[in-house]
């Protein structure tokens, strides 16, 4: 990809679309607090768009974007003076580089993931979201559907085996990060 000029509003609406939710796992990573890894991912967006907003391409803004989220968690963790506590629950002295990079490539392979989810046709990702994200069961996802249990149950299998399919190839990074 080319210049990526994000004070384009459809490319940053894409940009966050794109990257959002990871960011925010990623964000979450560091501070181990879903709301407030929200709230530092929608500053930086903020700070982002307030920015010059050209990148020589996707891996330089993407490059920017986990570097700023990582350094406004580092300073939300300060500023509640609460690394220090955090280090030695986790019995780290400091966040050294490997577990950086651990984080990022997690991240990324969320990414895809959720990417991958996206592309489902509207009514199996919803009925996927619903009942893997929500963690809805089919009852309750019959009714607020008004659709037939088999419908679900249905448009789950397809989800998961499109999605089996087509994330097969992450299996030996998701080995290496779990095990």
């Amino acid at each position: 990809m080319d210049i990526v000029n994000v004070k384009q509003p459809k490319v940053f609406e894409s940009v966050f679309h794109r990257y959002y939710a990871s960011l925010c796992y990623f964000a979450n990573k560091f501070v181990h607090d879903e709301e407030a890894a929200r709230d530092i991912v929608q500053e930086v967006f903020l700070r982002f768009w307030e920015s010059q907003g050209k990148f020589a391409n996707e891996t330089a803004l993407k490059s920017y974007l986990y570097l700023c989220v990582q350094n406004a968690a580092i300073n939300y963790l300060d500023k509640l003076h609460t690394r220090e506590k955090a280090n030695r629950s986790m019995e780290w002295k400091i966040l050294d580089e490997e577990d950086v990079f651990c984080f990022q490539v997690e991240t990324d392979v969320f990414e895809e993931v959720f990417a991958a989810i996206e592309e489902l046709p509207l009514e199996c990702r919803r009925i996927f979201k619903m009942s893997y994200m929500e963690m809805l069961d089919i009852k309750t996802i019959c009714e607020q559907l008004d659709v037939a249990e088999s419908t679900v149950k249905t448009q789950r299998q397809r989800a998961k085996k499109y999605l089996r399919e087509r994330l097969q190839h992450l299996y030996p990074v998701v080995i290496f990060m779990f095990f």
